[in-house]
């Protein structure tokens, strides 16, 4: 009995290893050294992102422009905002949302947006777009265990040259030891 209760064991540890490793095959992975040579051609530099722990290279075209921000904007989450010098609709902001990120993962896709699982050197992330008036916006949102999610928004990513340039931008993200 106790081989019998041994085998059956081994059989249910072997099938939640397979359906885990199954999960994981929907998920993207993206790390710096993949795209580090497409950085090396663009002026700029690695930058911690105010107190959330997180880091990532951000091009010398892009000034900060949290001191615009509006009591709303902070109220919303806002608390960094990056402007290109060469285009005004060029943004990338980073937002606190009060949401963990299943329940923002549920909203989204309850909204019929796609969301797509993605390891970020080493994170974990979710990716949705968001779209209005033909300017499309790529989000990356990052959770915890707590009850706030981290979102960076780039904008427009349906534009060249910036369609390439946050793909850098993105694949950047990473803790800041």
């Amino acid at each position: 009995m106790k081989k019998l209760f041994a085998v059956m064991m081994t059989l249910c540890l072997m099938l939640s290893a397979v359906a885990a490793f199954a999960g994981e095959a929907n998920v993207t992975i993206v790390n710096w050294s993949d795209h580090e040579a497409d950085a090396a051609k663009i002026e700029g530099q690695f930058v911690k992102v105010a107190d959330s722990g997180f880091k990532m290279f951000i091009p010398a075209e892009f000034k900060d422009a949290s001191a615009n921000l509006t009591q709303a904007d902070r109220d919303s989450g806002i608390f960094m905002v990056l402007k290109s010098e060469k285009d005004d609709k060029a943004v990338v902001n980073a937002q606190i949302v009060p949401k963990d990120i299943s329940s923002m993962v549920a909203s989204l896709q309850q909204d019929g947006r796609s969301v797509w699982e993605m390891r970020i050197n080493g994170l974990i992330a979710v990716q949705f777009s968001v779209e209005k008036d033909g300017v499309t916006s790529s989000c990356f949102a990052f959770g915890s265990n707590t009850d706030k999610t981290l979102v960076f928004t780039f904008m427009p990513v349906n534009q060249e040259p910036y369609t390439s340039l946050y793909k850098v931008m993105a694949s950047s993200i990473q803790d800041v030891q």
